[in-house]
C-alpha cells in the first residue's frame, strides 16, 4: 500500500466519535496512528477496555483498506465458514473485516495462504491482527499452528504492520511472542494499559467438601428457592474438563423445582453452534442463570452483567485465570466477584499440616524398624509401595499461582491482587489507568 497521509489525533478522536459514537481513549488513538504510519503495535489492556476498537478505527482512514483479524475465538459461529464462496468473496474485495482462525490462514497451500500472495489483495491491507495473541505461547504446545503464526512474516509484505493484543501478557509471554512474530523494536510501539479490573474483587476458597460432591458450588443457589422468586446474581463456573462441568450442572438442578432445573446449562465445544448460539442469547437475556462452561466460553464473549465468576480447581495458568476472571462485570458501573476454588493441597497451612504428619510417620517407622533390628529402610513393605503408586500426584503448580493462593499470608506479598499487577506489568502501566505509551525496547 502506498504511503498515506497519517491523520492527526483530534482527526482520530473525531471521526471515530462520529462514527462509533463513542469517544476514543488516548491510547486507542495512539495504536491506530501507528498502524497507519506503518508501525507494528503491541496493544496491552484489560477485558473490556475497547482493544478490539483499534481493530477497526483505521479503516476509518483508509475507505478501501481491509484488516485482517486471527483470532482463536469463534466469534461469528455458523457465519465464519471457510467455504470457496466466502474466499471468493475476500478476493473481490466485498469484505473490509475479514476474522480467521490461526488454522485457517496457516493452512499449507490453503485458500487464504494464495490470497496473502495475491499482490492486489495485500495492496488494500491496512495491518494484520492477532488477537488474544498470548495464546501463541500458551496454547502452541497442543496447537502447533499458533506458533506457526511466526512464518507470516515471511509471507506477508514488509510494508504490513502486525498488530498483537492481550490483557494478559506476562514478560516471559510478550518477550517470546515478540520474537516469534519477528516484531523488531526500531518499528514496534507499545501501548500498555494496565489491566487491572477494580470493579471485580478476587478471592481464593479451600475446597471442603469431597471435589466430586461440587457442594462448595452450592451457595449459587439459595436454599428452597421457588418458583416466582428473585433470580440469584447471574453467574459463570470454569472447568477445565466437560464431564466434569455437566456433573457439576447435574449437582446444581438437584437444589432446584423442577420448574426451574432448565436455569442452569452447560456450555462446551460439544454442542453445536446452534444450540450454542441459543444456550448464549438466553443467558444474555436473563432466561438462563448461570453457566457451567470451559475455554469455550471466555475470550471475545462479551456479556455485561455477569456478577459471580468462579474457576473451579487450580487448573489453569495465571493468566488463563484472569482471562477468565475478566468475564465479570464487563459493565464498569457494576461490581462483582471472581472467586478460585483451590485444592486444600495447595495452602501453606495445609503443607506444615501434611509435613508434620509425614514427620511423625517417619519417626515412628524408625523406631520401629530399631526395635526390631531392621534398617529403616525395611520399615516400608513392597505392597505399600506398590499402593502409593496409585495415588494422584499433586500437580506441579507454576511459582505465580502458588503466591496467589497463598498471597495474604506471604510476607512481602499480602494481597491477591499484588501478584496480577506484578505478574502483568500493571505497575508500569501506571495501576488503574493509562499511563504509558512506549517505543518496544529489547
Amino acid at each position: 500500500m502506498c504511503q498515506l497521509r497519517v491523520p492527526s489525533p483530534s482527526d482520530i478522536r473525531t471521526q471515530t466519535q462520529h462514527v462509533f459514537g463513542v469517544r476514543p481513549c488516548l491510547w486507542q488513538i495512539k495504536a491506530t496512528s501507528a498502524i497507519l504510519s506503518g508501525k507494528d503495535v503491541i496493544c496491552i489492556a484489560g477485558t473490556g477496555m475497547g482493544k478490539m476498537l483499534t481493530f477497526w478505527m483505521p479503516l476509518l482512514f483508509r475507505p478501501d483498506g481491509v484488516q485482517i483479524v486471527v483470532t482463536p475465538l469463534n466469534l461469528l459461529g455458523k457465519q465464519n465458514m471457510a467455504t470457496t464462496a466466502n474466499f471468493q468473496a475476500i478476493a473481490a474485495l466485498r469484505y473490509r473485516v475479514i476474522v480467521i482462525s490461526p488454522e485457517q490462514i496457516m493452512k499449507l497451500d490453503g485458500e487464504f495462504e494464495r490470497l496473502l500472495k495475491n499482490q492486489l489483495f495485500m495492496a488494500r491491507v491496512v495491518s494484520v491482527v492477532i488477537d488474544e495473541a498470548h495464546c501463541l505461547t500458551e496454547w502452541g504446545e497442543f496447537q502447533p499452528e499458533y506458533r506457526e503464526l511466526g512464518q507470516l512474516r515471511y509471507i506477508l509484505p514488509p510494508s504490513t504492520p502486525l498488530l498483537i493484543a492481550s490483557a494478559t501478557f506476562t514478560k516471559h509471554a510478550l518477550s517470546d511472542v515478540t520474537r516469534l512474530l519477528h516484531m523488531h523494536h526500531d518499528k514496534t510501539i507499545m501501548v500498555h494499559c494496565s489491566s487491572d479490573r477494580p470493579n471485580i474483587e478476587t478471592g481464593i476458597r479451600k475446597i471442603k467438601y469431597a471435589m466430586s460432591s461440587f457442594t462448595d458450588l452450592a451457595f449459587l443457589i439459595p436454599d428452597g428457592i421457588k418458583v416466582g422468586n428473585p433470580p440469584p446474581p447471574k453467574f459463570l463456573v470454569f472447568f477445565d474438563d466437560i464431564p466434569n462441568s455437566i456433573a457439576a450442572v447435574h449437582m446444581m438442578r438437584r437444589r432446584l423445582p423442577h420448574e426451574l432445573q432448565d436455569k442452569i446449562k452447560w456450555f462446551n465445544s460439544d454442542m453445536s453452534a446452534e444450540y450454542k448460539d441459543e444456550t448464549l442469547d438466553d443467558f444474555v437475556k436473563g432466561l438462563t442463570w448461570g453457566l457451567f462452561t470451559t475455554t469455550s466460553f471466555g475470550m471475545g464473549m462479551d456479556v455485561s452483567n455477569v456478577i459471580r465468576v468462579l474457576q473451579w480447581r487450580v487448573t489453569c495458568t495465571l493468566a488463563s485465570l484472569w482471562q477468565r476472571f475478566g468475564r465479570a462485570v464487563r459493565d464498569k458501573e457494576l461490581t462483582g466477584t471472581a472467586i478460585l476454588f483451590t485444592e486444600r493441597e495447595y495452602f501453606d497451612d495445609e503443607k506444615v499440616v501434611k509435613a508434620c504428619r509425614q514427620a511423625k510417620r517417619d519417626q515412628t517407622k524408625k523406631c520401629t524398624s530399631k526395635e526390631a533390628n531392621l534398617p529403616a529402610a525395611c520399615g516400608q513393605s513392597s505392597s505399600s509401595s506398590g499402593a502409593n503408586q496409585g495415588k494422584r500426584h499433586k500437580k506441579e503448580l507454576e511459582p505465580s499461582m502458588d503466591f496467589l493462593i497463598n498471597a495474604e499470608k506471604r510476607p512481602g506479598v499480602m494481597c491477591q491482587r499484588k501478584v496480577f499487577d506484578v505478574c502483568f506489568d500493571n505497575t508500569s502501566a501506571g495501576g488503574k489507568v493509562l499511563i504509558t505509551i512506549m517505543m518496544f525496547t529489547k
